[in-house]
């Protein structure tokens, strides 16, 4: 069911994030950088772009809002109805949206990025606003390439979870006192005026990292390997 009302989708955004606030109090905590300058933190990491898949958005979100003495933040979210309600959950984690998507609105989303990105990090979903679920696309290397901002891939994950299933991709959220693991690797330059097949190539490196902290994070959280896992599997 669309919710329409304004009212309705700002009162569903705030409980949301109210219900996640609480639950992200109990929960352990695990933040693993491949490099030390990438940290939740700090107030001097580097303005970048993060990577993150579409069906573990709601951690890195909650990092943010544990988190808020570092830069600025902004996020795209898709133009669809089902946008609206996360539009407004993420003004109370100060995370400003921008709106558009491949399909509707994207030029002037790219434009208004890449004004954002001179002074905010940007939370950007490869993988969405409709799948397929984890398959990259190249709207995050085109801004890279564009606004000379590095990429930082994330991968993150909890154990236990809730998963909800969706259309085309899952929802993970954790459950009270889950072990939730953020995991970031190396920022990822794209160079200016790249080909297409240029853009194709950074393309799968980046699909392919993403997919190899993504296990990296599985395994944390599951006790299977220490927090320099990261390290030690690059």
């Amino acid at each position: 069911m669309k919710i329409r009302s304004p009212l309705l989708n700002r009162c569903l955004g705030w409980l949301i994030i109210v219900a996640l606030r609480a639950l992200f109090r109990t929960v352990r905590l695990e933040f693993v950088s491949d490099d030390p300058r990438y940290n939740p933190a700090a107030t001097d990491t580097p303005v970048s772009l993060f990577a993150l898949w579409h069906d573990a958005i709601a951690i890195p979100i909650l990092i943010r809002d544990r988190y808020r003495n570092q830069h600025s933040v902004c996020a795209l979210v898709s133009r669809h109805q089902d946008g609206s309600v996360l539009v407004d959950a993420l003004r109370h984690t100060r995370i400003e949206a921008v709106r558009g998507s491949t399909s509707r609105g994207g030029v002037r989303a790219v434009r208004e990025l890449l004004q954002r990105v001179r002074q905010s990090h940007v939370f950007i979903t490869p993988d969405g606003p409709r799948g397929p679920r984890r398959q990259l696309k190249v709207g995050i290397l085109f801004l890279a390439s564009q606004s000379g901002r590095p990429i930082v891939p994330v991968a993150s994950t909890a154990r236990p979870a809730w998963v909800f299933r969706g259309n085309w991709t899952d929802l993970l959220i954790p459950r009270p006192f889950s072990r939730v693991v953020c995991v970031l690797g190396q920022p990822m330059i794209v160079p200016p005026n790249v080909s297409r097949a240029e853009l194709d190539s950074y393309r799968h490196r980046l699909q392919a990292e993403m997919e190899r902290l993504h296990d990296v994070a599985e395994r944390i959280a599951s006790g299977v390997e220490p927090q320099d896992a990261i390290r030690r599997a690059a």
